[in-house]
């Protein structure tokens, strides 16, 4: 019946959170697809179908080779699922948004599944509703290109919670194998009540076993779709060791880190095999360093690890205080440990490293201690036990008694340092692989704190219940007003010295305070954990509105960073696709104002001035795109077709030909380049581009159709 009731409450409180998440998530719904939406769905061709040439090419190649381009991102799985979106809505945006909020909502659910057996259901509901309702998430959530994070996410979750069945199984299966009976624990913690406190003890059951162990398989599975959503995905063995050693093992820390790794392994194979892949046959640019040109913060690994404190130090505001919301944030590189604010980051980590340490040397000395009563409490039994046929059956009931007092020493010891330990090596594993051990080229993100943030709303819902329990337990053994005036009659010999009836007023009126501030005390605290996440959602809300409007959403970010070259360029795009072009031409030179490391506000500007038929001016623009990024391939187009069109093709060639060399898989560039050659009598090299182009002819049918067409009329 205890069952019955504990299922039905947890799984109200899963309805609630997909209830507040689908709610704060449906004003996304709608939203049109922009930014990098643009390159890796919108044109890009090997995402429009669902065909084996299409998932050949996703799997062998980078996430900008379908329009051209070069990444060093690779995440297969990810554009498997734009695919399967593209496939059944193209780029109607409902579909889109409603796969996205629904891996989302998922994650929570799942977090708060994989938690509730080892902090309970008020805790792990807290922690979950905390990280659905958050608005750092919505740059993860109403950003489609952003379905990596929460994507890679969920299969972490799931791969864990495979993992944590298949233990359970496997343990049990041990166990009846060695004739120990049925009788041996699931590997997880529930909460118990002692008295006012809550202590993490045992909990038993009996789960039926096979003997492959599937459960494994498919977690291993699922750690492999996590990494192929997005590269991030390598920390799980990590992860999973901090889980393990936090939650599941009942054995001394050393020790428990040991099992831990053991337990791991398996998943660290998988992610050893996916790191050498990365590193040959799919490292399409420079896996390590993703800066093409050296510079300061990629060369020097101090200088980065000095950046990420400074950036640890924005994390813990905006999941704290999340206002100020924007996508691109630019970040100062630091070259001393004391630069404001790098060295408030570095006390922040030193701070918790010592809480940690005294915790943990809190909880070995309570066991030394117990081990030694146990010990002498051994020594006492076993000189009272005689020298008959039963000794050695005595002697195996102390040592199993002696056992049992160890582990509910173990496990009854004070939880904080569990969650603790919990709390903070998630966080940090979480954000490991952007804390600039690897020089990645972005500093700050909002969505990076997607899966970390996990872990500092542990901690935090762990205090806000601890905090409840406190004040519900003063509450309770604090008595009402009617227990203290009879109490006060039935005692009142205690006053009849003083004869004083006010003292003895006075005296009840302090108790009678005393439980008024425990209630209001506790009216408080639920009227500020309702208030804050009504706030967290209500910014969520506003973010995900925010996200429907493009043109809004990037003066937003100008607002915060005005000399940022993608948004001006961004921004420039928007007018241009609505055709205020002079509006797109100011913020175009905003961008090449503000710097000149990208290519694309020159060509975009370029694309205006040919427009306009300003030609050289055209053509200046684009010469400069090519001369700070060769490998852009859109002013390549633009000046062939120029150059054709002015009669001089020796130079329409040559733009032609380079562009065969960036996109060798397009057949529309063959298409174009076999016109030119044409113009120049030349119908042997148009046939051969014709036929070349006509083998990719599959990503593209209409302009197969095209080749089809222009091949016979040159044979005839």
């Amino acid at each position: 019946m205890n069952n019955l009731i504990f299922r039905k409450e947890a799984w109200f409180l899963i309805t609630i959170l997909i209830i507040v998440g689908s709610f704060i998530y449906s004003f996304n719904l709608n939203n049109e697809l922009f930014w990098d939406d643009d390159d890796w769905i919108i044109n890009n061709v090997y995402v429009h179908s669902v065909s084996w040439e299409n998932v050949k090419f996703l799997f062998s190649n980078n996430v900008l080779a379908g329009v051209g381009l070069q990444s060093n991102y690779y995440r297969p799985f990810l554009f498997f699922t734009f695919a399967f979106n593209w496939v059944i809505s193209e780029t109607k945006p409902f579909l889109w948004h409603l796969v996205s909020n629904s891996i989302h909502i998922a994650n929570a659910v799942l977090v708060f599944v994989l938690f509730r057996k080892y902090v309970g259901n008020l805790v792990s509901f807290l922690t979950a509703l905390f990280f659905v309702v958050h608005p750092l998430n919505t740059e993860a959530v109403a950003y489609i290109s952003g379905r990596g994070d929460p994507l890679s996410a969920l299969f972490l979750l799931l791969a864990l919670y495979l993992w944590i069945n298949d233990l359970s199984r496997f343990v049990l299966r041990k166990a009846q194998l060695t004739n120990r009976g049925p009788s041996i624990s699931r590997p997880s913690f529930a909460w118990a009540k002692s008295g006012q406190y809550r202590l993490f003890t045992g909990g038993y059951s009996t789960v039926p076993s096979t003997g492959v162990r599937w459960l494994k398989i498919l977690s291993l599975a699922a750690l492999v779709l996590a990494i192929l959503s997005r590269e991030t995905g390598v920390i799980f063995p990590f992860l999973l060791m901090v889980f393990y050693v936090s939650f599941i093992s009942q054995d001394r820390f050393v020790k428990s880190v040991k099992k831990a790794f053991f337990e791991a392994s398996p998943y660290f194979g998988v992610v050893v095999v996916y790191s050498i892949l990365r590193l040959t046959v799919l490292n399409f640019q420079n896996t390590l360093n993703f800066y093409a040109a050296p510079n300061l913060y990629s060369e020097n690994i101090i200088y980065r690890l000095f950046t990420f404190m400074h950036v640890l130090v924005d994390y813990f505001r905006l999941l704290f205080v999340p206002t100020g919301l924007h996508m691109e944030r630019s970040m100062v590189v630091h070259t001393s440990l004391f630069q404001w604010p790098v060295w408030l980051g570095a006390t922040i980590i030193v701070t918790l490293l010592y809480c940690l340490i005294v915790m943990y040397r809190k909880v070995r000395v309570v066991r030394n201690v117990r081990d030694d009563g146990d010990d002498q409490f051994e020594q006492v039994k076993r000189s009272n036990i005689s020298n008959n046929s039963n000794d050695l059956y005595a002697k195996r009931s102390n040592n199993s008694n002696k056992q049992s007092r160890v582990q509910d020493c173990t496990l009854q010891s004070d939880p904080t340092f569990r969650i603790w330990l919990f709390g903070t090596g998630w966080f940090f594993i979480g954000l490991v692989m952007v804390s600039g051990i690897t020089p990645i080229n972005a500093l700050i993100y909002e969505h990076w704190l997607y899966l970390s943030m996990i872990g500092v709303w542990a901690i935090f819902s762990f205090y806000l219940v601890k905090l409840l329990d406190y004040l519900n337990h003063k509450l309770q053994t604090t008595p009402n007003k009617n227990q203290r005036f009879s109490t006060g009659q039935a005692n009142h010999k205690q006053y009849q010295d003083s004869n004083d009836q006010n003292t003895k007023q006075r005296v009840w009126n302090f108790e009678f305070s005393n439980w008024n501030l425990f209630g209001i005390c506790k009216l408080v605290l639920v009227v500020f954990i309702i208030f804050y996440i009504s706030f967290l959602g209500y910014q969520s809300v506003k973010r995900n509105i925010l996200w429907g409007n493009p043109v809004e959403f990037y003066k937003n970010i100008i607002k915060y960073e005005p000399d940022s070259v993608r948004i001006n360029n961004n921004l420039g795009n928007q007018y241009f696709n609505r055709g205020d072009m002079e509006q797109a031409e100011v913020y175009y030179r905003k961008a090449i104002e503000s710097g000149d490391q990208f290519a694309q506000p020159y060509y975009n500007l370029g694309s205006i001035l040919q427009s306009r038929g300003d030609i050289v001016g055209a053509i200046t623009e684009f010469d400069k795109a090519i001369k700070i990024d060769p490998n852009f391939y859109y002013p390549y187009q633009n000046l062939a077709v120029i150059y054709a069109q002015r009669g001089d093709f020796v130079q329409a060639v040559l733009n032609v030909e380079k562009l065969k060399l960036l996109l060798p898989s397009n057949p529309r560039v063959y298409y174009n380049s076999a016109l030119i050659y044409i113009a120049l009598n030349n119908k042997e090299k148009a046939l051969i581009d014709l036929n070349e182009g006509l083998k990719y002819s599959s990503v593209d049918p209409e302009t197969g159709n095209l080749i089809e067409k222009l091949i016979q009329q040159l044979e005839n």
